[in-house]
């Protein structure tokens, strides 16, 4: 897990929010929230911040969790605080931030006999990024694709694909996502380690290896995984 503790909601403006269709992610000092519009009426948005209280006692009680990410947002322009002020109170979740470690993604088995795991059971992230809901779309339309590929390939009724062409195609899924995970996962990962650090010379080392692997930042939402 992350040393971070994150909010999760959605608001609503019965006017329109006036917002414009894209990922915002903004980070001042020790905090940083994210929105992302759903329609033009209803937004979704996360807070973070290092944990610094005992999440077990305010996780229940949404009254306090809107209450904590009032605190968070505290220095940040008004329409950020009226965003969380006027959220629907039953949306509000409060979690630690947890991950699956890159070189899991990388080395890890996902799949046992024809039981495979995708999703955040796969290749759960940080949302430093804002791509884990769009990773897990990737994976539904490759796990489609390597099956109806196998099924077309034995010109046969999916349901009648044997038990060992379905094995070899989900196979071939986690090989076709692995790297593209792995690369994601590592650059959460370093990112979520760059807000946890307080030492100057870790986030140095951490900048370093952003900058050397990572040099497009537009990388991570440009990929392209391919036609259904």
């Amino acid at each position: 897990m992350f040393l971070r503790c994150g909010v999760r909601g959605f608001t609503n403006y019965p006017n329109g929010h006036g917002f414009a269709p894209n990922f915002i992610r903004t980070k001042r000092g020790d905090t940083m929230i994210g929105r992302s519009p759903v329609d033009d009426k209803l937004v979704f948005w996360f807070a973070s911040q290092r944990l610094s209280f005992e999440a077990s006692k305010i996780s229940r009680d949404p009254e306090v969790i809107r209450q904590v990410s009032l605190e968070f947002v505290k220095d940040y322009p008004s329409e950020c605080i009226e965003m969380i002020e006027n959220c629907d109170l039953t949306t509000l979740s409060f979690t630690r931030l947890r991950y699956r470690a890159p070189w899991d993604v990388l080395l890890g088995n996902f799949r046992r006999g024809n039981v495979i795991v995708a999703g955040d059971a796969m290749h759960v992230m940080g949302p430093f990024l804002g791509q884990g809901g769009s990773a897990a779309l990737e994976d539904a339309v490759v796990l489609a694709r390597c099956l109806a590929q196998k099924a077309k390939k034995l010109g046969a009724p999916k349901e009648n694909v044997a038990r060992q062409e379905i094995g070899e195609a989900l196979d071939q899924f986690v090989k076709e996502r692995r790297m593209r995970l792995f690369w994601l996962s590592l650059q959460t990962y370093l990112l979520g380690s760059l807000l946890d650090t307080s030492s100057t010379v870790r986030k140095v080392l951490i900048l370093v290896v952003l900058l050397v692997l990572f040099r497009n930042p537009r990388h991570h939402r440009e990929y392209d995984c391919g036609r259904l």
